[in-house]
């Protein structure tokens, strides 16, 4: 794991080893809306690991309850020493075989909050919100670029009601133009 974390600020940039662009705006959002301690929260698609690493060292309360979903490494990487996470902890990683596979077992079960970043497909948004607990899962969160936002918006809201963040969140500019963040809710059942 690396511990030289990058210094983000409350403006949006990039980073060579994440997907979307990181600010402090983003973090105090992710803070705010998942479920707190101790319903657990995933991040589906965290490669490296660097806004979920950055999310903990900002949030040290959640480390017990944040885990960064990556996809095992080829046996070709594994040989040659190479990490495909080189940020989170490993305690706070879960691994599956592919990006077309769920994380198993009961932790699904004990999900509250899922954050997509940079999601390859919709079906495979679709297929989690389908497995997690329908009674414990209460908040989702999608970080992508703009020109995907129609796919995902059809899969997340069958699921769930869209929280307005407006262009901005409470504390400033979450990500770069042309990224999105969205929150959906749990649909209510009353």
């Amino acid at each position: 794991m690396n511990t030289g974390l990058p210094i983000i600020t409350t403006t949006p940039s990039r980073h060579p080893t994440s997907c979307a662009s990181l600010s402090l705006p983003l973090l105090s959002l992710l803070n705010r809306v998942l479920p707190p301690p101790p319903t657990l929260s995933l991040s589906i698609g965290s490669g490296p690991g660097l806004l979920e690493a950055l999310f903990l060292h900002h949030y040290p309360q959640r480390a017990s309850f944040f885990y960064g979903v990556e996809v095992a490494p080829p046996l070709s990487q594994l040989k040659e020493g190479k990490e495909v996470n080189t940020w989170l902890p490993e305690q706070n990683t879960v691994t599956v075989p592919g990006t077309w596979a769920l994380v198993g077992g009961e932790i699904l079960k004990e999900t509250g909050g899922l954050v997509f970043v940079y999601p390859r497909s919709g079906g495979l948004m679709g297929r989690y919100l389908e497995e997690c607990n329908a009674e414990k899962l209460e908040v989702v969160v999608w970080i992508g670029p703009r020109c995907d936002v129609e796919e995902y918006e059809k899969v997340l809201e069958g699921w769930g009601v869209r929280e307005d963040l407006g262009d901005e969140g409470e504390d400033g500019k979450l990500v770069e133009e042309g990224e999105v963040v969205l929150v959906y809710r749990r649909r209510s059942t009353e």
